[in-house]
């Protein structure tokens, strides 16, 4: 009786595997081989997709976003077949010039249900963490005592100072004719740098990319135009929200947004759009003339949605006048910026 249950027990834990892995139509794994680096060492980060035959998917490419990571090689296995499924492997050797906590972000597969279907989904990897430690021992990291000062010949000391004094007097000079002639004209010495609103930016840098964004779809400069969009979505969001969007990854821009004071909607809408731009830069995804019309459109809602508006608010200010009795009190009107 015994025997016999371990038998059925053997056969449900080989079985009930097997049966969810055929139920499910593709798994993407993300491992690496350690977890623990120094400095400037490399790790190997293995991506695993398995999928069934009828699945399409776009292969990642070589450009690969593994965050801060920076990719030193990379390899491609053959596909294999097993269990009925196709299970592909894509190595990447990576690095990373500092020390700390690192987290390489989820990697997006992009796959079509079908050959000959145009509808694609998205399916994550989990995000790994590696920790980087520095290659410095503590006896290493000891201040050590500065070298004394060398004597310098008499000679070329008292040229040197010539020299030094000669340069200050000429500099000084030119300086002053400069500024005397600068004063002559009206010029100010110093230049006033106008300081513009991050959605004045934005918005200008929009109109100029909608003059000639379906020009480079007609030339297959998708991925191009879909990065100068990521950029600016993300210059817009270090002007505004003085967030580090630029050396972010999509995932970290969520967190961040997350915790900021902006609309749950808002931050569906610029996560989307940065999403559809890594799936055209890193998927190989084609966009047609509607995707890009309406990703253009929820990035012009988003600018125009959260920008900031000044308004000017008027406060009055009575000041009395001392020794006088029969004046009327005048009143003083002061403004001031606000922001709305």
């Amino acid at each position: 009786m015994a025997g016999f249950l371990q038998f059925i027990v053997l056969f449900l834990l080989t079985t009930v595997p097997l049966l969810s892995q055929s139920n499910s139509l593709i798994r993407v794994q993300a491992e690496v081989d350690k977890s623990i680096i120094t400095i400037g060492d490399r790790l190997t980060y293995t991506l695993t997709i398995d999928h069934q035959e009828a699945i399409r998917i776009e292969q990642p490419g070589p450009g690969a976003n593994l965050g801060q990571f920076e990719i030193k090689d990379y390899q491609i296995h053959d596909p294999a077949k097993k269990n009925g499924n196709i299970i592909q492997k894509f190595e990447y050797e990576i690095s990373v010039f500092d020390t700390g906590r690192f987290i390489i972000p989820p990697f997006p597969v992009a796959f079509f249900e079908s050959d000959t279907s145009r509808d694609f989904q998205i399916i994550q990897s989990e995000p790994i963490e590696i920790f980087v430690e520095s290659v410095l021992t503590a006896d290493n990291r000891e201040l050590r005592d500065i070298k004394p000062p060398q004597s310098i010949p008499f000679n070329l000391k008292k040229w040197l100072i010539y020299g030094i004094i000669t340069l200050i007097i000429i500099g000084s000079t030119v300086a002053i004719i400069y500024f005397i002639n600068r004063r002559k004209k009206g010029i100010s010495l110093f230049r006033k740098e106008k300081i513009r609103p991050a959605h004045e930016i934005a918005l200008e840098r929009l109109a100029e990319l909608r003059n000639h964004w379906q020009h480079m779809l007609q030339k297959g400069e998708a991925k191009v135009l879909f990065t100068e969009i990521s950029d600016l979505l993300r210059k817009y969001l270090e002007n505004r929200f003085f967030i580090k969007a630029s050396e972010e990854t999509t995932f970290e821009i969520s967190q961040s947004l997350s915790e900021m004071e902006i609309g749950e909607k808002h931050q569906i809408i610029a996560i989307q759009v940065l999403e559809f731009a890594d799936l055209v830069k890193f998927a190989k995804y084609i966009p047609d003339e509607g995707e890009t019309e309406n990703n253009l459109e929820m990035l012009e809602k988003f600018i125009d949605e959260t920008k900031l508006i000044f308004e000017t608010v008027e406060h009055q200010i009575e000041i009395s006048k001392e020794n006088t009795d029969n004046q009327e009190t005048p009143i003083v009107t002061k403004k001031e910026i606000v922001q709305k």
